[in-house]
């Protein structure tokens, strides 16, 4: 399969989700700068999301750029992770209504644990055909990236969703803070060789 179709497909999805998002982002009718406090918590939700989906942009374009084979199965499984991702705009939404409402808060965790397996999925789908297809290097790169072995850690998975229940109960808004920890502490460490691909 062109590798090239699949990220370009892929780019494009994202580019939507995103112009999405700021779509939701309310003008206040009032010409005062405290009419905009009203948006805060979307402004919150949204930065979050930004910054969750351009992380995780970054890691699959390192991804794409080492592979050597994109199967069927590649493909298969980046469009049920572009179908999760497709619900980001949605979560960031209905949460930016209110940070400490136990309801949205809930949704955004599934929509993001959801997202999660489907991004643990897509890696190990891409390290495996490319190991099948004799670029045992390449496997090994995947493997290796911090976001991989955080997704793919029981401890890491058990302890994270301990944690989520008990911020979901007692102080729903914690989960943003959460999310964007996460996200930069395992996302935010790429490969070395992520600068050097091109």
């Amino acid at each position: 399969m062109n590798k090239s179709r699949v990220e370009a497909f892929t780019d494009a999805v994202i580019a939507i989700i995103l112009t999405i998002m700021i779509l939701e982002f309310k003008t206040p009718d009032s010409a005062k700068l405290s009419a905009i406090v009203s948006q805060v918590p979307y402004m919150v939700s949204y930065a979050v999301g930004w910054l969750f989906i351009g992380i995780a942009w970054y890691n699959h374009h390192y991804m794409f750029s080492k592979a050597k084979v994109i199967t069927r199965k590649v493909f298969w499984t980046n469009n049920f992770w572009m179908f999760t991702t497709s619900f980001i705009p949605v979560a960031t939404s209905w949460v930016g209504r209110d940070l400490n409402a136990q309801g949205p808060e809930i949704f955004y965790a599934i929509v993001y644990f959801l997202w999660s397996f489907a991004y643990a999925v897509l890696s190990y789908t891409i390290a495996k055909e490319n190991e099948l297809a004799g670029y045992h290097k390449v496997a090994t790169s995947i493997r290796n990236m911090k976001i991989y072995r955080a997704l793919t850690s029981w401890k890491f998975v058990g302890v994270e969703i301990v944690i989520w229940v008990l911020a979901l109960i007692y102080m729903p808004a914690l989960q943003m803070l959460l999310i964007a920890f996460q996200v930069l502490a395992v996302g935010g460490h790429a490969n070395s060789d992520s600068d050097k691909l091109f």
